[in-house]
């Protein structure tokens, strides 16, 4: 009985083990992908992003110029977000007093904006700080504006929704309202 029970135990752990290698494989695979249509794709989308903004003829120069910044900022978040996810562990590791606060790691999340966080809680050690007044040369309360962004990202979200949940009602009033007819 306990062979059997045995076994069975090991029979279950072995296919969730398989499943989690399998899920692995596909994770490297994915990010391969991506890597590599990244490395593709980049220099001949900025190419046309470029001539497209410039080629459109009812787009004045000011809106050329942040047109292409709003792209590029885009990109920029993009894999600050990706290095959050990436170097999660590492980060909070390197940069934080306590790693259980407000890590690093969640996605949606830029590096700044978690720093941001942190250093409003105080829970940023030296190298924390160092990069926080490093990232503020470059742009003004830079990791605050990112910590509040993410605020903003969030009402924007639920404001939309709010929205399209109305027009939702709106088409279905109008709809019952027909089929009376």
């Amino acid at each position: 009985m306990k062979v059997r029970t045995f076994f069975s135990n090991a029979g279950s752990w072995l296919k969730e083990f398989f499943q989690n290698i399998g899920d692995l494989l596909i994770s490297i695979l994915l990010i391969l992908l991506a890597v590599v249509l990244i490395a593709i794709a980049f220099l001949p989308a900025v190419i046309w992003k470029l001539i497209f903004s410039i080629k459109n003829e009812k787009r004045k120069a000011r809106g050329i110029l942040s047109g292409t910044t709003h792209f590029f900022t885009g990109i920029a978040i993009a894999l600050d977000q990706v290095g959050n996810v990436a170097f999660g562990s590492f980060f909070n590791w390197l940069f934080l007093t306590n790693d259980q606060e407000y890590p690093f790691g969640k996605t949606h999340e830029t590096v700044s904006e978690v720093l941001g966080w942190n250093e409003a809680l105080g829970n940023l050690n030296r190298k924390g700080l160092l990069l926080v007044s490093f990232l503020n040369i470059i742009e003004s309360a830079h990791c605050e504006k990112s910590m509040n962004s993410g605020w903003y990202k969030a009402k924007y979200k639920v404001d939309y929704y709010k929205e399209l949940q109305e027009k939702l009602k709106t088409k279905e009033n109008t709809k019952a309202f027909l089929a009376k007819y």
